[in-house]
């Protein structure tokens, strides 16, 4: 028994220290094989040109190929919302790889330190990335939170959603895509979402549902891009 809690434990660790040196270079080289197409670029960099933070939300099954944007367009003043889930860890070391500070904790566990430390990186300066029907959904779903954060801290909301021609389709909770070697792939941004601080409750849930509708929407232009496009 004792020999195979060392071993759960040394498998765990390789886990730990291997997976996100693994991930970020998958990451690294998807990036540099990949055509990529920018959708509506000027909504964010208007953001960046008057040096205002934003809160950039995306589906969770979308995330892989965040980092690698905001690698290639704005390596620095970038965190990312990683939950404390068990493959939270694993995660968090991946974006630091990646240029990302992370913050650990969700809208349950260690909801409220990550939520100061969040308001007090967007009033830095600095940009948030989170999938708000993360971390175990359920799919397609915002949660509360990211509304909360916008009301809290004055950023507002960027939609984003990311797609290739070719691509692998995951059977995970959040329909996890891969996109695959050498295709092409498409950023598109939506209109930003701006949440008053005085709103009242159905005015917070007017919103959460007008961001859900809208990652809804530019995720469907995402995925049928490229039938546009050829």
């Amino acid at each position: 028994m004792k020999f195979k809690r060392v071993r759960k434990k040394l498998e765990k660790r390789l886990k730990v220290t291997a997976a996100p040196f693994l991930a970020s270079l998958t990451v690294r080289f998807l990036s540099l094989t990949l055509k990529i197409t920018e959708h509506n670029p000027e909504t964010v960099r208007q953001f960046w040109g008057d040096g205002r933070s934003v809160i950039v939300a995306f589906w969770h099954g979308r995330l892989l190929m965040v980092p690698a944007f905001f690698k290639r367009n704005k390596e620095k003043g970038v965190s990312g919302l990683i939950s404390r889930h068990s493959d939270g860890e694993i995660i968090s070391r991946t974006v630091g790889l990646l240029g990302f500070e992370p913050i650990r904790g969700s809208t349950g566990k260690g909801g409220f330190s990550a939520l100061r430390k969040m308001i007090s990186v967007l009033k830095s300066g600095s940009d948030l990335v989170l999938a708000p029907d993360g971390p175990r959904g359920p799919r397609y779903k915002v949660q509360r939170g990211v509304i909360d954060l916008a009301r809290m801290s004055g950023a507002p909301i960027l939609p984003m959603a990311f797609s290739s021609s070719k691509r692998k389709i995951f059977k995970s909770w959040d329909a996890f895509l891969l996109p695959l070697p050498f295709s092409r792939g498409v950023y598109v941004w939506g209109e930003p979402i701006y949440v008053e601080e005085r709103g009242g409750e159905d005015y917070l849930e007017e919103r959460r549902r007008l961001l859900e509708e809208r990652l809804m929407s530019i995720t469907h232009q995402a995925d049928c891009y490229f039938e546009k496009h050829e």
